[in-house]
């Protein structure tokens, strides 16, 4: 009776055999995970400590900074001048790519402004596909300005390069 099978063992060992095998999950903001890093990041800090007290008053945030429109420039041999009333709200009604980030490339001329424009016969310079706005209002050279004027709903006179 003094043999025992090689695959028992005492319980202890068992528990040992357990915990070496097992792992535990990290949890998130758990400052034991080597190498975390789980204080208060030091802009986080800064804005916490720059917080204006309950009796104060904020101060007002600065204005955003804009780029002043440049004053209008006169036409190139190859531009033409279109003046769309957006005042109302309604679409321009031109699809554009933007990729060379300073001008807008009309690629589609849909019901709008713009084929209003195209369709009375009095202006001259009809608006096509391939033709490129580089001004809107004064703006010329940020594509993402001349977007967002484009975008409101006010008078927009542009600028407009004919195609190649």
């Amino acid at each position: 009776m003094g043999n025992q099978a090689c695959c028992t063992g005492t319980e202890a060992s068992t528990q040992s055999e357990i915990a070496e095998n097992s792992r535990k999950e990290p949890t998130l903001g758990n400052a034991n995970i080597p190498g975390a890093d789980v204080s208060t990041p030091a802009a986080a800090a800064g804005a916490i400590e720059a917080a204006p007290q309950a009796d104060s008053k904020p101060e007002p945030a600065p204005a955003p900074a804009q780029a002043a429109p440049a004053e209008a420039t006169q036409l190139a041999s190859n531009e033409y001048a279109v003046t769309l009333d957006k005042s109302n709200g309604d679409r321009m009604g031109i699809d554009v790519d933007h990729k060379d980030g300073e001008t807008l490339l009309i690629e589609m001329i849909n019901p709008g402004l713009v084929k209003t424009w195209n369709d009375n016969p009095s202006n001259q310079d009809k608006v096509s596909m391939g033709d490129r706005i580089v001004e809107v209002n004064g703006i010329r050279s940020d594509v993402l300005q001349l977007v967002d004027e484009c975008k409101k709903n006010q008078v927009l006179n542009l600028k407009i390069r004919r195609a190649a």
